[in-house]
């Protein structure tokens, strides 16, 4: 279970720019109203809106394929993972100068593995049992709920501020179990994992856009001591395209992955570096809510992990490493579930 548990969270750590969530079921509020909106003949300017005391549901589901080569074995061992977890974000305050202080407040959480045909981890917080503390996984995914994230965004919704992200680690590091997961955590839940979180509108255009325009977005992502996760992607508007009740503009993406070492060790021996990653995706963009409704993305990405395997020697013993290779496709979706 060691081990199985340290191959999801790093594939984890490094899936954090697209996590997925509990299934949405339909949608409620402003959002299952039939949109007003008549897209332009000319340019438009596809920005987020925070409106004053808004407060919206956003749900992401992710299912991922992977076979895992280690050294030793014969053949690849195959794994299916699902994690998912939603949260709202409430608008608390406007800034004079266009600012927005938001919450965002955990509110379920879960997570899947099966390995060879048989379940290894299996935790949904809406099904919470007794059970679930001797899992070091559910334990962690447990205390996630019901935590409260403050974000502080300048008139460009560039997230400038966080506050309650120690909060969050030490509140995940509360457990018994789970506290021996404090490094993974502070890569897990870093500052800049968090903002990502609050970026699924990410892949907007930076000036107003017609149907046939295109843009770049190139990014990258701090993972503590797993390194650095680059982005690079091409966005095309599409065309307008009604979604649900909806009238959007449909985005779709092609992107690549790729990873740089962290310049500290890791204290847990564990180091992750992508090979290659590609990504493909569409994006369907509200301009009347001001918010993305639905975002797809398929990823294929190549990563060699270099796993502890003596996670139980004694404190101040030497690390010993083992290379495993691992090859992943998932499929992510971020869905708007409920905007009032």
């Amino acid at each position: 279970m060691k081990r199985n548990f340290i191959l999801i969270v790093t594939v984890l750590a490094l899936s954090l720019s697209w996590l997925g969530c509990n299934k949405s079921g339909k949608p409620t509020g402003k959002l299952a109203e039939p949109s007003t909106f008549t897209p332009p003949s000319g340019p438009v300017q596809l920005k987020v809106k925070w409106p004053m005391g808004q407060r919206i549901v956003q749900a992401m589901d992710m299912k991922m394929k992977m076979a895992i080569n280690v050294p030793g074995q014969p053949a690849p061992m195959k794994q299916d993972m699902t994690m998912g977890q939603q949260y709202g974000l409430t608008v608390l305050k406007e800034n004079p100068d266009g600012g927005h202080e938001v919450e965002m407040e955990f509110l379920n959480a879960r997570i899947g593995l099966e390995s060879g045909g048989k379940t290894v981890l299996a935790y949904d917080s809406a099904k919470a049992s007794s059970a679930d503390k001797q899992d070091p996984a559910a334990e962690m995914f447990g205390q996630l709920v019901g935590a409260k994230i403050q974000f502080f965004l300048n008139a460009s919704n560039e997230v400038e501020r966080v506050e309650g992200a120690k909060e969050l680690v030490d509140r995940l590091s509360s457990g018994g179990q789970a506290n021996g997961l404090a490094t993974l955590k502070d890569s897990l839940f870093s500052k800049d994992r968090l903002k990502e979180m609050l970026s699924a509108n990410r892949y907007l255009p930076p000036t107003a856009v017609q149907p046939g325009d295109t843009w770049a977005v190139k990014q990258s992502f701090e993972l503590g001591s797993l390194g650095t996760l680059a982005t690079d992607f091409d966005c095309t508007f599409v065309k307008w395209e009604m979604h649900g009740e909806r009238n959007c503009a449909r985005i779709e993406l092609q992107g690549t992955f790729n990873s740089t070492p962290g310049t500290n060790a890791n204290p847990a021996g564990m180091s992750v570096s992508l090979l290659n990653g590609n990504s493909s995706g569409v994006t369907w963009f509200d301009p009347e809510l001001g918010n993305t409704v639905d975002t797809t993305m398929n990823q294929d990405i190549t990563m060699v992990m270099n796993v502890p395997v003596n996670l139980g020697a004694k404190p101040g013993a030497p690390v010993h490493t083992q290379a495993i290779t691992n090859q992943l496709n998932q499929v992510v979706n971020m869905k708007l579930v409920s905007v009032k």
